[in-house]
């Protein structure tokens, strides 16, 4: 069991203070706060889940949140006696839970894709996907430090809140001219579909609108990222990108967001997320320059086998980790955390930046389908959770999204997120800045 204290710990300590030996899980150490051991280690090896109906809930200032592994709710939350803190409840096993994609893990039911779906989650079944119970559980050992000495957070933000990654997957930018057009046709707008149709042979899609993105985000941001999708075409069914990384007018536009101060990644097609040779020979197409992160198309995550592909690539943060069907915080954290390695069973050195939000959840009809004023309501309260913990709140727009064609009002929604992060005093910038504060 020693290796999940480590793991929660080698987390926690991204964020947190911790004196050499002195925290101990379970009895039998010398540690002056004591984190109650309640799982059977026979639970891992047998590989099964959690069953929600024995789950145990408990209020932590103001909110209740899930202990897995826990018979009762009678006890205290922190016990003090003889100079010695006892925190009453399994925290390090539940947060190894939700942090390593357990549930994941030994989860069969996958959808199209070959995706865990919300629906299936046990984040949907508790009814906690908008609860950072990892931060509870951070929180909670903070609480307990602090009864014995003063021990304050670590100011990763310098003098701001918290972290905004400001991210763009480039999935499609040469298409506006078809998909556009058809919207346009079903609003009756006929006169916009020759413009359409006149700017894509001229070289100006409406989606081909970088330089549009970047300055939005300049307005806000000292940077943003970039994901540009190097394979062209279909994977078997599976639409790619529509367009070729390696061209010309690609690496222009690549070029120019580098030389304002961007982070170009790699957005790894569909497929990549289990084969570590195509991956890397995607990451080759994007440019000279090193990629640092990297997010999956079609957000595909592997609980066992994805960690060790980036491993092997070399990338240093992933920010794949969101559900396409639900914002929130699918590994039960708003700060980005060290990834868990299944497949050889030890903690990765591979940051995940947790995705929370991300455009077409909140309004492709197939997902929550919502106004543009539900979007804004419905990010809001996840954002106060990020500000509350000084975490990291990752947002996903995609370029077709800045446009009047198709998606007609959703750069505003944008505009509006950022607006509401900055007023909260939030650092707005791209996922390797990201890295490079919660890592340095």
């Amino acid at each position: 069991m020693n290796d999940k204290l480590e793991y929660f710990l080698k987390n926690y300590q991204l964020y947190y203070t911790v004196e050499d030996n002195s925290i101990q899980y379970g009895e039998g150490g010398k540690g002056n706060i004591l984190i109650s051991k309640h799982v059977d280690d026979a639970f891992y090896e047998s590989k099964r889940d959690i069953n929600p109906a024995d789950v145990v809930w408990k209020e932590w200032k103001g909110v209740r949140i899930p202990f897995l592994f826990d018979q009762n709710d009678q006890q205290e939350m922190i016990t003090e006696k003889d100079g010695c803190v006892t925190i009453n409840y399994d925290i390090v096993a539940s947060a190894f839970y939700f942090l390593s994609g357990w549930n994941e893990y030994v989860n069969s039911q996958k959808d199209q894709y070959g995706r865990v779906s919300f629906k299936s989650s046990m984040l949907n079944q508790l009814n906690i996907i908008n609860i950072p119970v990892v931060n509870y559980y951070f929180d909670i050992l903070h609480s307990a430090q602090i009864r014995l000495h003063p021990q304050e957070k670590k100011k990763i933000w310098g003098g701001k809140t918290f972290g905004v990654a400001l991210t763009h997957d480039i999935d499609t930018c040469r298409s506006a001219w078809i998909e556009g057009s058809f919207s346009e046709l079903k609003k009756k707008n006929f006169l916009s579909i020759p413009k359409l149709i006149f700017r894509r042979f001229t070289g100006k899609d409406d989606w081909f609108n970088f330089r549009i993105i970047s300055k939005i985000d300049k307005r806000y941001a000292d940077s943003s990222t970039f994901y540009f999708l190097p394979q062209k075409g279909k994977s078997g069914s599976w639409a790619n990108a529509d367009y070729d990384v390696t061209s010309k007018s690609i690496q222009k536009e690549i070029s120019e967001l580098k030389d304002g101060g961007h982070e170009i990644s790699v957005h790894g097609s569909f497929g990549t997320h289990l084969d570590t040779e195509k991956l890397k020979k995607e990451i080759e197409r994007i440019g000279k320059s090193p990629v640092v992160g990297n997010r999956f198309h079609f957000l595909m995550f592997d609980a066992e086998k994805t960690v060790s592909v980036l491993e092997v690539c070399n990338i240093k943060y992933d920010a794949t980790l969101g559900f396409a069907e639900q914002p929130g915080f699918r590994r039960g954290t708003c700060f980005p955390f060290f990834l868990y390695n299944f497949e050889k069973n030890r903690i990765s050195e591979v940051i995940e930046i947790p995705l929370i939000v991300m455009d077409t959840t909140l309004g492709h009809p197939k997902y929550l389908g919502l106004t543009q004023d539900e979007s804004f309501e419905k990010v809001k309260p996840l954002i106060d959770e990020v500000v509350k913990f000084n975490g990291v709140l990752t947002i996903l727009w995609h370029n077709t999204y800045f446009s009047d064609y198709k998606y007609t009002g959703w750069k505003d929604v944008y505009v509006k997120i950022l607006d509401y992060c900055k007023k909260n005093n939030g650092v707005l910038t791209s996922g390797k800045a990201i890295y490079e504060k919660v890592n340095g």
